[in-house]
């Protein structure tokens, strides 16, 4: 599928700052320029565009002169509006007028690329830069950098791997890459799931059959453990196999061995098991749900797959991914991204489904959109209902600088709060959820003047 690039008219009468934008974006985007506001206004009468970005103070007008222009010529374009001159008064005018965001000199180039791509509803990606952190798997997040890392390394042993997450979250696709990434990558990868098999059916699947064993076994068979021979055996949703056939499965794990149905003697078999469950077998255990002893043959390599809502830095990598596949799919229409309500919409959303429920949300979306980008209408009813929190009134007496160092104490207060609520006032949890080490965690609550024994039970 070709991309279209979004078209970006750059404003600003510092001709090496117009010169560096235009660099930072030309991997990106189309870049218009315009060193002066009836420039700009000329560029806009005869060219469609999709981000402005412009100074404040120029010699001929205004960038809220030319934002009030552009909102009459162009009213679906966004406005991004950078200054060296901020104050309070001024971004409510520009946020009155309807400004998309605001950038105070001298900022990060890379912090305005990723303004502007989110402005045209793209997930903004270093050039160059992959994020596939497993293959076949993408992330940017701290726990998805750390799961690979992890995965790579068992995938290197010969250790049974027990793969625990909720449903959804792409289990089976680590099981892949563990197998991809492993010296049994040129033989067979076989999967089963153990909740998608009739009980009484299972056992013949895994352990295969003799000629006679039942009514319709007209001849011998070979078993799954047995196709994946010198390969990989991917057990998915374990937790759902009875107690008398994990026994069984515990003593081919011990012995490296298979019986058939039916048969009397056991042929060997080297098979590498990876299994995958999104229940607690840990509790089940203690019920007596599932086997101690399977428990622990099992519980050798853990991965824990974080659920969507505890990795947000990767939700518009995974969005932006499952856009282009679907969008591919579809005859005679291109959609080439998202509004940012859209893109703000689907980050903020819990995603109980995690990944699967969130490429199909964007199936769905996909298939009643109407124009080149999936807006917030075009999102399943539970996106569109999130409420997004505020942080009060803003006194505008203060600076802009005065007042977002206030905004970020207020944030910085409640989300380190409302994590050690979460995790019971444990740091060391809390600080591995927001993916900060435990010392830098220890700073922010003496910063913030967050007391953790107010969270313990």
């Amino acid at each position: 599928m070709t991309t279209v690039r979004p078209v970006v008219l750059i404003v600003d009468d510092k001709r090496n700052m117009v010169r560096l934008m235009s660099k930072v974006l030309r991997d990106d985007a189309i870049t218009l320029t315009a060193y002066t506001g009836a420039e700009a206004i000329e560029q806009l009468s005869v060219q469609a565009v999709d981000v402005v970005l412009s100074d404040l103070k120029m010699p001929d007008m205004t960038g809220l002169d030319v934002l009030q222009a552009c909102k009459r010529m162009r009213p679906t374009a966004r406005f991004v509006l950078m200054t060296a001159y901020a104050s309070v008064d001024t971004a409510v005018e520009a946020l009155r007028l309807g400004v998309h965001d605001y950038l105070t000199k001298p900022f990060d180039p890379e912090r305005a690329r990723e303004v502007i791509l989110r402005a045209v509803g793209r997930a903004p990606v270093t050039p160059g830069e992959s994020h596939e952190v497993l293959p076949g798997i993408i992330g940017r997040s701290p726990a998805m950098i750390e799961l690979g890392e992890l995965v790579r390394r068992v995938a290197n042993s010969t250790a049974t791997a027990l793969i625990m997450g909720e449903t959804g979250t792409g289990k089976e696709r680590i099981a892949r890459a563990i197998h991809h990434l492993s010296p049994r990558r040129s033989r067979r990868f076989v999967a089963v799931n153990c909740a998608a098999i009739p009980a009484e059916l299972l056992e013949s699947e895994l352990f295969g059959h003799a000629r006679g064993a039942f009514t319709g076994a007209a001849g011998n068979r070979a078993g799954l453990f047995e196709d994946a021979h010198q390969g990989t055996l991917f057990l998915d949703e374990i937790g759902e196999m009875r107690p008398a056939l994990q026994a069984k499965l515990t003593r081919a794990l011990e012995e490296r061995a298979v019986r058939r149905v039916g048969d009397t003697r056991e042929r060997p078999v080297d098979a590498r098991i990876v299994a995958a469950t999104h229940r607690d077998l840990e509790a089940m255990v203690a019920t007596e749900a599932f086997r101690q002893d399977l428990w622990y043959r099992l519980n050798v390599a853990v991965i824990r797959v974080p659920p969507v809502r505890d990795r947000r830095e990767d939700i518009e990598l995974l969005a932006a991914a499952f856009l282009e596949e679907i969008s591919a799919t579809l005859p005679d229409r291109s959609i080439v991204g998202f509004t940012p309500d859209a893109l703000d919409a689907l980050v903020s959303y819990d995603w109980p489904g995690n990944v699967r429920q969130l490429r199909a949300a964007l199936e769905r979306a996909c298939i009643v959109a109407r124009g080149d980008r999936l807006d917030i209408g075009d999102l399943p009813p539970e996106l569109r209902a999130i409420e997004h929190p505020t942080i009060g009134a803003v006194d505008t007496n203060l600076t802009w600088a005065e007042a977002t160092a206030r905004g970020r104490q207020v944030i910085g207060r409640q989300y380190l709060e409302g994590i050690l609520d979460r995790f019971a006032g444990n740091v060391v949890d809390a600080a591995n959820h927001a993916g900060v080490e435990r010392e830098s965690f220890y700073r922010l609550m003496r910063r913030f003047d967050v007391d953790p024994s107010r969270f313990r039970e």
